[in-house]
């Protein structure tokens, strides 16, 4: 199908192949915000947010080890500040994606920078679709995040001040991370993350299971999470814009976030990423 004008959108005329608009100016205006907003979007009427930074410039080194967690050779990134980093971001990528992510899409080294955050960025290849926990195939993105990358990156730093941050998949496995090693980390933020209130909703191949899905619940483990500071942003055109408001609705009084106009895509991540990169540093200097 030819692509739709936004007048063929709201008159509900079909561009190019006759075929006939289900939604027409009166059903659009019928529909509740976030779901008309998902349409618009999903027609390509409708976008995130944006926000872009100037390249810094800063230095990135990339490498690899050998994982006995995840059974393979795994690729990593780290981007020091100019000035002396106090503590380092450990990204979690989303689903599809690797440790390119944080420093390809989202721009979170020159984020940093740009705000003068005395960050270190590093970020670890978890897996296609892992969902950051440990798998019936014998993978644990998990237990390699924190018994290897972590250990790794901290022989490239001066500091062993953590926080983190990650986005879909990698959102809700920043959480995991922070609820099942809370003493490791000072903060954790998560853009737009992947969460399921049932075994039922989940997508295919993120958990092996309902037994799976309960044993890596972010929802029933959000006590865990007090004394740190935590930040979610969502935004309303999400899919998983209702299941992350349940999910801050649960935590700790003093959480911050946002929850503004925008999708599930990397415009809307990078957004709220100087927020983000923000509320860690001041975090850290708490």
């Amino acid at each position: 199908m030819a692509k739709l004008t936004r007048r063929q959108m709201l008159i509900g005329i079909g561009a190019g192949t006759g075929a006939v608009v289900a939604v027409g100016a009166g059903a659009l205006g019928a529909i509740g915000g976030p779901r008309r907003d998902q349409l618009l979007h999903s027609v390509g009427l409708e976008g995130s947010p944006d926000h872009n930074v100037a390249p810094s410039g800063v230095t990135v080194i990339n490498g690899q080890f050998a994982s006995t967690h995840m059974g393979r050779t795994v690729g990593w990134s780290l981007a020091t500040p100019s000035q002396p980093p106090r503590a380092v971001i450990f990204c979690l990528h989303g689903r599809g994606e690797d440790h390119h992510f944080a420093f390809d899409q989202i721009h979170l080294p020159d984020v940093v920078e740009s705000v003068k955050a005395p960050l270190a960025v590093a970020a670890v290849d978890g897996g296609p679709d892992s969902y950051w926990h440990a798998r019936v195939d014998g993978t644990d993105a998990l237990s390699m995040l924190l018994e290897e990358f972590i250990p790794l990156v901290e022989q490239h730093t001066a500091t062993t001040r953590r926080a983190l941050i990650g986005w879909s998949m990698g959102g809700y496995g920043s959480l995991l991370a922070a609820e099942r090693a809370t003493a490791r980390f000072f903060a954790v933020a998560a853009a737009s993350p992947a969460l399921w209130t049932s075994p039922g909703q989940t997508a295919p191949g993120a958990f092996d299971g309902p037994t799976d899905y309960h044993r890596f619940d972010v929802f029933a483990e959000q006590r865990r999470l007090t004394g740190l500071t935590v930040r979610v942003d969502c935004g309303t055109g999400d899919p998983f814009y209702q299941a992350t408001r349940r999910f801050v609705s649960g935590l700790p009084a003093g959480y911050q976030g946002s929850f503004g106009r925008g999708f599930h895509d990397s415009a809307y991540w990078r957004s709220v990423a100087p927020a983000q990169v923000t509320t860690v540093a001041q975090a850290l200097a708490h």
